[in-house]
C-alpha cells in the first residue's frame, strides 16, 4: 500500500496555528486507518454484492448528488469580499448529501448527515492543486460540512484515540476485550468528546427528515481573507431551519432511505405544482478576536457577544432528476477535499491538517479498488 506517500501536513503553519507533539506520526496513522477501512468495507460488501464499488471511509452513503449554483450577494460588504467571494459572482456547483458513516446503512440508524459542495469555474489554483497537481481538476473549490456545529474531537490527539477504538479488530475474544478497553479508555479520558460524538449522531437521526431543510457546518475553523477565522454555515434561506422535534421520531413513516426519498420528492421536475428552486443561505460564522486556542480546538463553541453570522450568498438547487446511472457513477468517484481551496480560505488547526493526508489516502485506495485512473 503506498497510500501514505502524500504530505502529512501543509507547511508553513498559519501564524495562529501551533503543531501538536507527535502530530506527523498520528496523521500517518489516521491515513493508514482510513485506507484500511476502505479495503475492509469493500471486502465485507462484496460478500453480498459482487458489483458494489469501494466506498469512502466516511460519508459512504449518498442521498443524492445534485447540480446547483453558488450566487454571491450583490451587496456583500467590502470587508467580506475575497477573490472567491466577489459581489455578484456565480459558480456552477455540485452538492452531495450523505450519511456520516463509512458503510451504507439505513437512515433510521444513528448517524450524522453531511453536505459537500464543489464549485467549478473558480479560475485560480487551490492549495491541493499545488501540493498534488495530478490529483485535482483545475478550477474547483470544495467545502465539506456536517449537521453539527462543532467537531466532537478537540484535535488530532482526541481523534487518534477515538479511531484506535473504532478501528480495533474484534474477531476473537481477546480482540473484543482489547477493543472494549480502548473504548473505556476514551470515555474515561475524553468524556466531553464522547458526549459530543453521541450527540452528533443522535441529533442527525432525530431532527433531520429532509436534507434540504437541515443546517450544515464546517465544524472546524477556516481562514477567511488574511486574518479572519470562520466556520462555514449552510442552511435554509432566511435562517428558517426546520428541524423536526426529536420526540416525533417514533411516529415518522419512513423508509430505509427516507432522506433520498425527500430529495426526490422536493426536486421532482415533473411535480404538478412546480415551485422555485431550493435555496440555501451560504454564510460564515466569524470568530471575534480569534486566538490559537480557537483555531486548534475544533470542539470549542463560539459564543462570544461579538461573534457574528454574515451571509455571503446562496446556493440554488433547481428541480432535477439526479438518479441517472451516469450521475450516480460520477458521485461515487468524485472527491471533496477541504484543502481543495484558495489559500485565503485555508483550513486551520490540527484536525484539518490531518484531513489532508487522510482524504488523499482514502481517495487513492478507493480509486485503485474501483480500477479508476488516479
Amino acid at each position: 500500500m503506498n497510500a501514505l506517500e502524500f504530505p502529512d501536513r501543509p507547511m508553513p503553519l498559519h501564524v495562529l496555528e501551533r503543531a501538536v507533539p507527535g502530530e506527523a506520526t498520528m496523521t500517518r496513522q489516521m491515513a493508514r486507518i482510513a485506507a484500511e477501512a476502505v479495503i475492509s468495507n469493500y471486502c465485507t460488501s462484496r460478500v453480498s454484492d459482487s458489483f458494489v464499488p469501494a466506498m469512502r471511509d466516511q460519508h459512504a452513503k449518498s442521498h443524492g448528488c445534485v447540480t446547483a449554483e453558488l450566487i454571491v450577494r450583490e451587496d456583500l460588504p467590502a470587508e467580506f469580499t475575497t477573490e472567491l467571494f466577489r459581489p455578484g459572482a456565480r459558480y456552477p456547483a455540485v452538492v452531495r448529501f450523505s450519511n456520516g458513516l463509512g458503510r451504507r446503512q439505513s437512515d433510521r440508524r444513528m448517524d450524522a448527515r453531511g453536505m459537500s459542495i464543489k464549485l467549478r469555474e473558480v479560475g485560480t489554483k487551490t492549495i491541493l492543486s499545488t501540493l498534488v497537481p495530478d490529483k485535482v481538476s483545475p478550477g474547483e473549490h470544495d467545502f465539506a460540512l456536517s449537521s453539527f456545529p462543532i467537531f466532537f474531537c478537540k484535535d488530532v490527539v482526541d481523534y487518534t484515540q477515538l479511531m484506535n477504538a473504532v478501528s480495533a479488530p474484534q474477531a476473537t475474544w481477546r480482540e473484543k476485550l482489547r477493543k472494549a478497553a480502548l473504548w473505556l479508555g476514551f470515555i474515561v479520558r475524553r468524556p466531553r468528546q464522547f458526549y459530543l460524538f453521541l450527540r452528533t449522531a443522535l441529533q442527525g437521526l432525530f431532527t433531520i427528515r429532509n436534507p434540504l431543510t437541515a443546517t450544515y457546518h464546517s465544524m472546524s475553523p477556516f481562514l477567511f481573507g488574511e486574518h479572519r477565522v470562520v466556520r462555514y454555515v449552510v442552511g435554509p434561506a432566511g435562517g428558517r431551519d426546520k428541524p423536526a422535534r426529536w420526540w416525533t421520531f417514533m411516529f415518522w413513516a419512513r423508509s430505509k432511505s427516507f432522506l433520498q426519498d425527500a430529495l426526490v420528492r422536493d426536486l421532482d421536475p415533473h411535480a404538478r405544482q412546480p415551485g422555485l428552486d431550493a435555496v440555501l443561505d451560504f454564510s460564515i460564522r466569524v470568530r471575534h478576536a480569534a486566538t490559537s486556542d480557537d483555531v486548534e480546538d475544533a470542539s470549542r463553541w463560539w459564543t462570544r457577544r461579538n461573534d457574528k453570522i454574515v451571509r455571503l450568498g446562496s446556493i440554488a438547487i433547481p428541480r432535477q432528476n439526479f438518479l441517472a446511472q451516469n450521475q450516480l457513477y460520477d458521485t461515487e468517484h468524485m472527491m471533496f477535499n477541504p484543502w481543495n481551496c484558495l489559500p485565503e480560505h485555508r483550513p486551520l488547526g490540527s484536525v484539518n491538517r490531518m484531513r489532508l493526508a487522510v482524504y488523499l489516502a482514502s481517495r487513492q485506495i478507493r480509486r485503485k479498488l474501483n480500477l479508476v485512473a488516479s
